[in-house]
């Protein structure tokens, strides 16, 4: 049985599947969703996952 490649998420830091990411993307779709939604930059959410990381 394959194993699933997993990579980093540059933004939250988070291991998870490639299949979580776009291609030619450092970070999840789910952080994409966000950012778009919300208007913010990818810096500010790297900003915010690093704040909720070290609280």
């Amino acid at each position: 049985m394959p194993r699933t490649k997993s990579r980093i998420c540059d933004v939250t830091g988070i291991k998870t599947s490639e299949n979580n990411f776009y291609k030619n993307q450092s970070h999840v779709k789910a952080v994409d969703n966000l950012r778009r939604t919300t208007g913010a930059t990818k810096e500010q959410m790297q900003r915010m996952f690093h704040q909720i990381n070290n609280y």
